[in-house]
């Protein structure tokens, strides 16, 4: 099967574009060497040399290296935070806004560049004729920016954010300022659920 690899010099990664759908061993091959699927790109992405993802792709070994080549373990920052995550916001005076930021990069021990991003939601359920509560998907793969942003100035690349934390029941809880009246807070697991209201 015909495929291209890119390289992503803002990430440092690799991107394989494939003509078709991959075999299930071609898919295989990439998981096993941490390949994950872009669903908004349509490439599958990942961290490892080229040479190696044309032998895994191509079934053939490479000549100078192991059978299997270990991962390399995935950079975090003083915080615990890597590229992918994401951070919430609540904000609003007469409604409650909550927003969503993802680290597309690290910069240094203690800051991060974070745009705004849409988290599909997953369920939803009304409070009110003007409130919900909402369900949202938590996914570590980059997403698009969205449009536009309150916040973020540079959704291209990302505004510079200085992290800060706090500690609460014995563990380290990352944030940073969006500005004089809202904070955003990391976000754990696969799901965070809100409360959003409105006004007519």
């Amino acid at each position: 099967m015909n495929y291209t690899i890119t390289a992503n010099p803002t990430y440092n990664s690799l991107e394989i574009a494939f003509e078709g759908k991959p075999s299930e061993e071609i898919r295989q091959a990439l998981k096993d060497l941490r390949f994950r699927w872009h669903g908004v790109k349509k490439v599958w992405y990942g961290y490892t040399d080229e040479a190696t993802a044309r032998a895994a792709i191509d079934g053939k070994p490479e000549e100078k290296a192991p059978a299997k080549k270990a991962a390399a373990p995935e950079t975090v920052n003083k915080f615990g935070v890597k590229v992918g995550d994401i951070f919430s916001a609540s904000w609003g005076w007469e409604q409650t806004n909550n927003d969503f930021f993802q680290v597309v990069a690290l910069v240094g021990e203690s800051s991060v560049r974070v745009r705004e991003v849409y988290l599909p939601m997953i369920e939803s359920e009304a409070i009110s004729g003007m409130s919900e509560d909402r369900t949202f998907q938590i996914t570590r793969e980059l997403l698009p920016a969205a449009p536009s942003s309150v916040f973020i100035k540079d959704q291209e690349r990302g505004d510079l954010k200085r992290l800060k934390s706090y500690d609460a029941d014995g563990k380290s809880h990352p944030q940073f300022n969006l500005s004089s009246f809202c904070n955003a807070h990391y976000c754990g697991g696969d799901k965070i659920k809100v409360y959003e209201s409105w006004y007519a």
